[in-house]
């Protein structure tokens, strides 16, 4: 699905994918990307509910980068593991280190693998952090100094080189 300004706009437009590639009995998986602060959105809950009860073949992954535009993930959320909302909708859902790459990678394609085979839509959680504002002209004042700094030294780019010189052999993956 494409990109929308719409918060959570494209968490039905995946659902809908999903939908018409089961119809045409597709081997495809549609993915829908969104932050935090969308699982807070309606249509969110509705288009979990729907991809659970029809087991469309969709993942929905939630980039939890700690705040909804400025709102800190402890000021809208009373319960903080987003992934555990799956639990209302019968489907799984995981929580993963947003900022490591192969593990990101690996438990997409666990997920991938369950939708293609029929057992439905899986919700994951990446967790990671937002390094800049929410927009050219957020300041960042409402972040806790030095939190910035504790954060990008998980940079994910910096992970992945130091892993790639350690390995040298990437054909496992």
């Amino acid at each position: 699905p494409p990109a929308i300004a719409i918060v959570a706009g494209g968490i039905p437009l995946a659902a809908g994918s999903a939908l018409a590639f089961k119809f045409q009995k597709k081997d495809n998986v549609a993915v829908a990307f969104f932050g935090d602060g969308a699982t807070n959105e309606g249509v969110f809950h509705e288009t979990l509910n729907m991809a659970a009860l029809w087991s469309l073949p969709v993942i929905f992954i939630c980039e939890n980068n700690q705040y909804a535009a400025s709102t800190a993930l402890d000021k809208a959320f009373k319960m903080k593991q987003i992934y555990k909302r799956a639990d209302a909708y019968g489907m799984p859902g995981v929580v993963v280190d947003g900022n490591d790459v192969i593990a990101v990678y690996t438990t997409v394609h666990e997920a991938v693998n369950r939708a293609r085979s029929g057992q439905g839509p899986t919700l994951v959680e990446c967790l990671t952090y937002r390094h800049g504002g929410h927009s050219r002209g957020d300041a960042c004042t409402y972040r806790p100094k030095g939190e910035k700094e504790e954060w990008l030294k998980k940079d994910p780019i910096k992970r992945m080189e130091v892993y790639l010189l350690k390995e040298k052999n990437l054909s496992e993956h």
